[in-house]
């Protein structure tokens, strides 16, 4: 399993700090190697005491094959960095086979997630199945977020 993370991986975060406002990460990361499967790209965070609103995937063409094999899960990154949380998964079964792919979130998705109020959490990508002919592209990953103490 290969770990990629974006230029702003890391950058420090803002939290709405008031009712009603919400705020946007959007990162992209560039893949420079094929990815496999179990790969994660780290693409941002939900601060501690947010509540995801959506969740917008862009991805280049990263399986050039006729026939697009790669696929894709989206949502917050577990406690040991290796999978996603099952309760907390935005995006499923998301392929990258156009130029670019727009997949956003079930609004189902979105429902439940439960705020951490002491820890920011990790948004990220797993790749599920890998690309039948694998190529270096970008992963653009945009989610909107607010304060749970706004209605969560």
């Amino acid at each position: 399993m290969a770990t990629f993370t974006s230029a702003q991986f890391g950058n420090l975060i803002m939290a709405p700090h008031s009712a009603g406002v919400v705020y946007v990460s959007d990162d992209i990361v560039t893949v420079t190697t094929a990815l496999t499967a179990d790969d994660i790209l780290k693409v941002g965070y939900l601060p501690a005491g947010c509540v995801p609103i959506d969740v917008i995937v862009i991805a280049d063409e990263i399986d050039s094959h006729g026939t697009d094999t790669l696929a894709m899960e989206v949502g917050l990154l577990n406690d040991d960095e290796d999978d996603i949380i099952t309760a907390a998964s935005f995006v499923a079964a998301a392929q990258a086979d156009t130029a670019p792919t727009v997949t956003r979130a079930a609004a189902i998705g979105m429902v439940g997630i439960a705020p951490d109020e002491d820890d920011d959490r990790i948004l990220a990508v797993k790749i599920t199945t890998e690309a039948a002919t694998a190529v270096a592209g970008d992963v653009r990953v945009i989610m909107t977020y607010r304060a749970s103490n706004y209605g969560a």
